[in-house]
């Protein structure tokens, strides 16, 4: 009889976790539903609307046919595809010899490549836009200034051209491709080149024919992110594409969006549309070019690690890293810093003041700026991280529907720009009236502020739980934990380091992004991003600047301190544990 009772009771205990468990992951998926899904198809609705959804317009295809009778939109169509290929292909090749300096040659100074390129990343794009702007604009550019000291009649660059944007997008997206690269390159089997040069190959013809075929997955994976980077970049062509009168599709979505009265919203879906078209198509070519065929190069067998001489030609990849070095991270630094002194940008004979610096930290509009781009970092990069940190968990962990379901909806960020994000949630706001009262409020700022972040913290998160074994939770779940008590318990204190570093890194591309304040920031409430940009429309590039330098100051100053606590903070507990241990000798009886 007593068996009885305890078989009925595990039975309906049994019964109630069931249920249990599947409204949890009914409320998860709609959750990632409404969050990521659902305004994403506002853009197919959008497009066949001409108008707000809170107009009730029926639906036509009026609008998406003018769309694509209108030569702007081939225009920028063609344009965008242009420098896709061009700043890919120079990205994906100058961040793949970079890789390849760094992890198989002798050339000097390869060991501050990673470094370097990790620096890179850390730098917001708007400020490297910035930083070149100050540069090589041909009015008061720092460069085009030193050039006709030295005589030139003419700027010696104006870097709002096609050629500026090129070279600043480029150099901007190479350090994607190479952190994307560097494993592959470490990881081949050297023997294979060593094989080819005693069948009598030279040292070119084994790079092309033995060397990056041998990592031709990483190089194609390299080369569709780093298209559909270029695909969603905002903040350079912006600030240097229209004033040389290029729209890409970023750019040209914005004017339909803010520089029409009445806004143009048809002609903005259609161009988003488009984007997300070629998006899939590129990742569908990888999977085409990939098929059928074996890129095995690490065996059971011991390879050679030992770096590959060069002769005289590393001196020459040498001068390329320092150029790289100058180009990318120095120079645009060195004119912010000098920039931000200045009380007139440009004016070289009023001398250095911090004066800018005290305006920014004590005028109320400056200084509401910066504390609510803090809040904004702090808040929307832990709730990025935290996201993708249980969206990971769920891909890597759980099988079936939910897993794949989890995957889909996480990756739809990949494919939007931030300004067709934040386009697509102004839209779903709009179409559900409980909803609409969201729209113009700081909180659905935030929100997509973290969605547009959720690509890069997912990668740290991905990362970091696959160091982690299942059997470590198995073993907590036989003991009798549940399955939110493993998450915080077991996995989230394992990996605590990477969840700070992508707490960091997430409120660093939180502070810098400029496209989703441009449609959703309220009145009043303007995070650093926008300030900046609109005080470089104003000509107050010093004041920008200034503001620029506030913010990368104090991350860097956070940074700093992570990694000082990281550094001392095991030494202490060490310390600390040998000051309160009792020896065995002295409760001895």
């Amino acid at each position: 009889m007593a068996a009885t009772i305890d078989f009925e009771r595990d039975r309906r205990a049994s019964l109630r976790r069931s249920v249990t468990g599947a409204g949890g992951w009914t409320i998860f998926a709609a959750a990632l539903t409404l969050v990521f899904v659902f305004p994403v198809t506002m853009i197919v609705i959008g497009a066949f609307r001409d108008g707000l959804p809170s107009d009730n317009l029926p639906f036509t295809l009026d609008g998406l046919i003018a769309a694509f009778q209108d030569e702007e939109t081939w225009t920028t169509m063609w344009n965008s595809v242009v420098l896709v290929l061009v700043c890919g292909t120079i990205s994906v090749a100058g961040g793949g010899l970079f890789a390849w300096i760094a992890a198989n040659t002798n050339v000097p100074g390869r060991r501050l490549l990673t470094p370097l390129m990790a620096i890179n990343l850390f730098v917001p794009p708007l400020f490297h836009t910035l930083g070149w702007i100050m540069l090589g604009n041909p009015q008061n550019g720092l460069l085009n200034q030193w050039a006709r000291m030295l005589g030139a009649t003419g700027p010696f660059m104006n870097i709002q051209t096609w050629g500026g944007l090129i070279l600043l997008m480029s150099l901007g997206y190479m350090p994607f491709a190479y952190f994307l690269l560097l494993g592959a390159f470490k990881n081949r089997d050297q023997s294979l080149d060593e094989a080819a040069a005693i069948s009598g190959a030279g040292a070119v013809r084994t790079f092309f024919t033995i060397t990056l075929p041998s990592v031709g997955p990483a190089i194609t994976g390299a080369a569709i992110l780093v298209a559909v980077l270029v695909f969603q970049a905002f903040d350079s062509p912006q600030l240097i594409g229209r004033q040389a009168g290029i729209f890409v599709f970023s750019t040209q979505i914005y004017h339909y969006v803010r520089d029409q009265a009445p806004a143009e919203y048809t002609k903005a879906f259609a161009l988003s549309l488009v984007l997300i078209v070629l998006v899939l198509l590129l990742f569908l070519a990888q999977r085409w070019m990939l098929r059928g065929r074996s890129f095995t190069t690490l065996t059971g067998k011991t390879s050679r690690r030992e770096p590959q001489e060069l002769g005289p030609v590393r001196w020459v990849l040498a001068a390329l890293v320092l150029l790289f070095l100058l180009l990318n991270l120095v120079l645009p630094l060195f004119a912010m810093i000098l920039g931000s002194l200045q009380p007139i940008f440009g004016v070289m004979s009023t001398g250095l003041t911090f004066d800018n610096y005290a305006q920014m930290l004590t005028d109320q509009e400056f200084s509401s700026s910066l504390a609510l781009t803090a809040w904004l970092a702090v808040i929307g990069g832990f709730g990025s991280i935290a996201v993708a940190l249980l969206t990971a968990y769920v891909t890597a962990r759980r099988s079936g529907f939910i897993r794949s379901y989890t995957s889909f909806a996480v990756w739809v960020p990949w494919a939007l720009p931030g300004i067709v994000l934040a386009l697509a949630y102004m839209f779903a706001v709009l179409y559900v009236p409980a909803f609409r009262s969201m729209y113009g409020s700081a909180f659905l700022m935030t929100l997509v502020l973290v969605v547009a972040t959720i690509p890069v913290s997912s990668r740290i998160a991905e990362g970091a739980l696959a160091q982690l074994s299942p059997e470590l939770e198995e073993a907590a779940r036989t003991s009798g934990a549940g399955s939110v008590r493993v998450l915080l318990s077991i996995v989230l204190r394992l990996v605590i380091p990477s969840f700070l570093a992508g707490w960091f890194l997430s409120a660093l591309f939180i502070s810098g992004n400029l496209a989703v304040p441009m449609l959703l920031a309220p009145p009043g409430l303007q995070p650093v991003s926008l300030t900046a940009f609109q005080q470089f429309l104003l000509g107050n590039m010093s004041q920008g600047a200034a503001l620029f330098m506030i913010i990368l100051v104090a991350a860097m100053s956070v940074l700093g301190l992570a990694a000082l606590a990281m550094k001392f903070g095991p030494r202490l507990r060490g310390r600390s544990t040998r000051a309160t241990t009792v020896p065995l000798t002295r409760i001895a009886p």
